[in-house]
C-alpha cells in the first residue's frame, strides 16, 4: 500500500474512532486517496458523505451539521484555492463555537516556493481563526492518528469547541494501485486514548447574591443572546420565575417561548421613557448578544451586568467591557426579596405593544418582510428547526415573530451572509436525522440567497433533506432602509451602495436539480405554499416578492412611532 492510501484511510478510520458521523468532500486531485477512503467507508455503513462542488458551498454545509449535531464533522478539500474557500465557515466555527475539522489536502514540502501548479502556502492558513493547526507528518502512521484523534478532542471541547486544521501532504501515487485489497475504514479497532486537561473559568459557578456581592438584585432582566445550551430554557424559566424578572431573548436564544419572555422585547426598549422609568439594578446577559441597538443601551444603563458565557476570556460576548463578574453556567437565584411590580410593569408594556404590532401587520394591505416572517413562524411545528439568515430576517423573526416554540439556530458567530444556503442544507440533513425527516425551513434575504445559491446544487444521488427556504425578495438590503445611512444627505449615493438592488428573477436563479421552486406575493399564497411544500417533502424555495424596501421601512417606522 502507497503512502498517500495508508495516511489517507489512517485519517478516516480514526475519525470515525473518533465519533464522526458525517464528512463534506469537495472534488479534487491531491485529495484524491481521501475521497477514495471515505467513499469506501461510506458503501460500508460506517460515515454518511456529502459531496459538493463548490469548497465555500462544502465548509458551510459541514457547519451546519456540526451546529445541529454538536460533534465534530469534517470537510474535506484539494490543495490551493480549494482550500481557501474553506476560511469564511471556518472564521464563523470559531466566533459560534462549532467543531469543525478542515483537512486540506497539500502537496509535498518539496514543492513549495518551486512554482510547482496548484501550490501555495498552506500552513497555518486560517491564522488565529482556528483552535489548533498542525501539518500531518505522513511517514508516521502513530502520529496521523494521535493527530486525528488530538484534533477530535480539541474541536469538541466542553469550554471552548471551534475549528481545527490538519493540512495532510500527498504525493505520488495519489490512488491506490490495482492490487491493493487494504482494509476499508471502520473504526472499530481500538483506539488511542487523548484527553484534554479542563481549564478554570472566570468565577465559580452558584447563586447570583455571591456574585453581586451587597448590590440589591430585586430588578432584573435576563437578556438570552446566540448560544448553543440545550440547558439554558430551563435553567432562565427557573431564575426568571424565582426572581420576577422579564426575559428577553433573540430568536437563537432560544427562550422566546418561556411564561417570562416578553414578545417584543427590542421595542418596548425603544420607549425612551419606558426605558429611562425602568432602569434594571442588574442585566444578566448569556451567550453572545447583539441584535439589537436599544437592548444594548438596557445594558449600559443597568447599575450591574453579569454575563453568562462558558467560553474561554478571548472569546467572551461583553461587547461593551460592563460586566462585573463573567460566569459559566446560568446562576441559581439569589434570596433577594422579589418586587411584584417590576415585571409587571414589563409584561403590561408588551401586552400594549403587542395590541400595536397586531393591528399594524393584520390590518396591512401591504405583503412586507415582517408580514411574510410572522406567517412562516405562525405554520411552525414543535419538531421544526429554524435557520434565520442575518441582516433584516433575523431582526423581523426577532422583532415581530413573538413567540417561538421551535428551535432556531443561525451563523450569529459573525452574522455574515455569505453559506447560508448551504448552512442550511447541513443543519436539516442533520435535523432529519435526529427527528426522523422533521423539516428546516430557512428564512432569508434575496443577497443571501444569490450569494450561496450554489448550496442548492447537489449532486446526482447526493440526499436532499426535507427543507424550504423562504426568500424574503425585496430587491436588495432592506435594513439599509432604517440605518443612518438613509438620511436625505447620502439619498444621490444610497440606492448604488447601499439598497444595492439586484434586478434579478430571484425564483429563475435558484432553481437546481431536485429543488421545486415558487414564487407567492401574499400571505395566503405564502401559507399554501409552506403547507404543500412540508407535505411533499424534499427541497423547496418558496420567494416571497413582498413590497418595496420603502414601503416596508415606512411599516416599521409607523409601528415604532405608534408606540
Amino acid at each position: 500500500m502507497n503512502e498517500s492510501t495508508s495516511t489517507a484511510r489512517a485519517v478516516v478510520d480514526e475519525l470515525i474512532r473518533g465519533g464522526t458521523t458525517d464528512v463534506v468532500l469537495a472534488p479534487g486531485s491531491r485529495s484524491a486517496a481521501l475521497a477514495l477512503a471515505l467513499a469506501q467507508a461510506e458503501r460500508a455503513g460506517h460515515i454518511t458523505l456529502h459531496v459538493r462542488l463548490d469548497e465555500r458551498s462544502a465548509g458551510y454545509l459541514a457547519l451546519g451539521i456540526a451546529k445541529v449535531q454538536r460533534r465534530p464533522v469534517a470537510v474535506v478539500t484539494t490543495s490551493g484555492t480549494a482550500a481557501v474557500n474553506l476560511h469564511p465557515a471556518i472564521v464563523e466555527a470559531s466566533y459560534s463555537a462549532v467543531p469543525l475539522i478542515a483537512v486540506t489536502a497539500d502537496r509535498p514540502p518539496t514543492l513549495r516556493a518551486v512554482g510547482a501548479n496548484q501550490t501555495i502556502e498552506q500552513q497555518h492558513l486560517f491564522g488565529g481563526s482556528v483552535r489548533w493547526y498542525v501539518q500531518v507528518d505522513v511517514s508516521d502512521a502513530l502520529h496521523v492518528r494521535s493527530i486525528v484523534a488530538r484534533a477530535l478532542a480539541v474541536a469538541r471541547d466542553e469550554q471552548h469547541p471551534g475549528p481545527v486544521h490538519l493540512n495532510v501532504p500527498f504525493a505520488d501515487p495519489l490512488v491506490p494501485s490495482a492490487d491493493d485489497s487494504g482494509e476499508i475504514p471502520s473504526g472499530r479497532a481500538g483506539r488511542l486514548p487523548w484527553v484534554r486537561d479542563r481549564r478554570g473559568r472566570v468565577a465559580p459557578d452558584g447563586v447570583l447574591q455571591d456574585h453581586v456581592g451587597d448590590v440589591p438584585v430585586t430588578r432584573g432582566v435576563i437578556v438570552v443572546g446566540d448560544h448553543d445550551d440545550s440547558s439554558v430554557p430551563h435553567l432562565v424559566r427557573n431564575l426568571a420565575g424565582a426572581m420576577g424578572w422579564p426575559v428577553i431573548s433573540e430568536p437563537s436564544g432560544n427562550c422566546t417561548h418561556l411564561p417570562q419572555s416578553l414578545r417584543h422585547g427590542s421595542l418596548i426598549l425603544d420607549d425612551d421613557e419606558f426605558l429611562v422609568a425602568h432602569s434594571p439594578d442588574i442585566v444578566l446577559t448569556i451567550g453572545r448578544v447583539g441584535l439589537h441597538r436599544s437592548v444594548a443601551r438596557l445594558i449600559a444603563l443597568s447599575r450591574t451586568h453579569v454575563a453568562v458565557d462558558p467560553r474561554p476570556l478571548s472569546a467572551l460576548s461583553d461587547p461593551s467591557r460592563s460586566a462585573v463578574v463573567v460566569l459559566s453556567e446560568v446562576p441559581l437565584a439569589s434570596g433577594a426579596h422579589r418586587d411584584p411590580e417590576w415585571l409587571e410593569g414589563w409584561v403590561n408594556a408588551d401586552n400594549s405593544v403587542v395590541t400595536i404590532v397586531n393591528n399594524a401587520l393584520d390590518n396591512a394591505k401591504s405583503f412586507t418582510g415582517p408580514t411574510a416572517i410572522r406567517e412562516v413562524t405562525r405554520g411552525l411545528q414543535p419538531d421544526d428547526l429554524v435557520v434565520c439568515g442575518p441582516s433584516w430576517p433575523v431582526r423581523h423573526l426577532s422583532t415581530f415573530a413573538g413567540s417561538i416554540r421551535s428551535r432556531v439556530i443561525g451563523n450569529r458567530g459573525t452574522s455574515g451572509i455569505d453559506g447560508i444556503v448551504s448552512m442550511a442544507w447541513g443543519a436539516a440533513h442533520a435535523h432529519g436525522q435526529q427527528l426522523n425527516d422533521a423539516l428546516t425551513i430557512c428564512v432569508l434575504g434575496d443577497l443571501t440567497a444569490l450569494y450561496d445559491r450554489n448550496g442548492l446544487l447537489a449532486g446526482v444521488g447526493e440526499r436532499h433533506p426535507n427543507l424550504v427556504y423562504v426568500v424574503i425578495d425585496n430587491n436588495g438590503g432592506g435594513i439599509f432602509s432604517v440605518l443612518e445611512q438613509a438620511a436625505p444627505q447620502f439619498e444621490v449615493d444610497f440606492e448604488r451602495v447601499f439598497g444595492t438592488p439586484h434586478g434579478t428573477d430571484i425564483a429563475a436563479s435558484l432553481i437546481a436539480p431536485g429543488v421545486t421552486v415558487v414564487e407567492v406575493h401574499d400571505v395566503a399564497s405564502l401559507a399554501g405554499a409552506l403547507a404543500a411544500s412540508r407535505a411533499a417533502g424534499g427541497v423547496h424555495v418558496v420567494v416571497a416578492r413582498v413590497e418595496s424596501r420603502e414601503v416596508e421601512a415606512q411599516q416599521i417606522r409607523h409601528i415604532a412611532g405608534s408606540l
